[in-house]
């Protein structure tokens, strides 16, 4: 079963400008660092197992010269809207997912190795996966991600440097709705893809809910995110 890892909002905004105005539920996001082979920077909003990623270009001609699939959704959206863009999945093993799509019969990126740098000169690495697809006003397929360390390991470490506190892990990311031209054309295709059933026009993931809404919207493109507080009974 998968995890929601994260979700993308495109913004022109730098990250300390989100870090200084976005608040969620009294929180504040931290400015996460550099992608420096990408030319773009980003800040980040830590719930109980997943998070929000705002993500904007820091050296245009670095980002325009990127073959990277979500740089190019980036430069192709930023310039007319600032909203949610796409959501990315956890992995524990790209590579056998890789053949799997493949078998599948679906292009995709490859196993592409990636790291950003923090306002602290920590390197944090990864991996990614895309299903190969036209950036256009389509919407575009999740894509994926399998971490250098494990999520308790991150979870730790980012406790230690302060930018998950206790107010952080009492929220969740539950539920993603997108804008869609075609609610069941999307339904089959994500469910496919994923291999999770549908039902009322939604995908149920370990940890979210995906909800597809018909909307004559130019672009389909995920459009709300709901977070809301966790609530433990003992």
């Amino acid at each position: 079963m998968f995890e929601l890892d994260h979700v993308v909002y495109f913004t022109k905004r730098s990250p300390e400008e989100i870090v200084e105005k976005v608040e969620i539920e009294k929180v504040h996001p931290v400015i996460g660092g550099q992608h420096l082979q990408w030319g773009t920077h980003n800040a980040l909003f830590y719930t109980k197992s997943s998070y929000i990623e705002w993500l904007s270009i820091e050296d245009l001609e670095k980002a325009r010269h990127t073959n990277h699939p979500l740089i190019k959704q980036l430069l192709y959206d930023v310039d007319d809207r600032d909203g949610f863009a796409s959501i990315c999945l956890r992995s524990d093993n790209l590579e056998q997912m890789d053949k799997y799509f493949s078998k599948m019969g679906y292009k995709t990126s490859g196993v592409l190795p990636s790291e950003r740098k923090t306002a602290d000169g920590e390197v944090i690495r990864w991996k990614m996966l895309f299903i190969d697809q036209k950036v256009d006003e389509s919407l575009p397929y999740p894509f994926f991600i399998e971490w250098e360390k494990d999520t308790e390991e991150r979870y730790s470490a980012l406790r230690e440097s302060g930018a998950v506190k206790e107010a952080n892990e009492e929220l969740t990311i539950n539920k993603c709705k997108f804008h869609v031209h075609d609610v069941e054309k999307k339904l089959t295709q994500w469910s496919r893809l994923l291999s999770l059933p549908f039902k009322d026009n939604q995908l149920k993931l370990s940890n979210t809910k995906f909800e597809f809404i018909e909307s004559n919207d130019e672009k389909e493109r995920l459009q709300t995110v709901e977070v809301v507080k966790s609530w433990t009974i003992e």
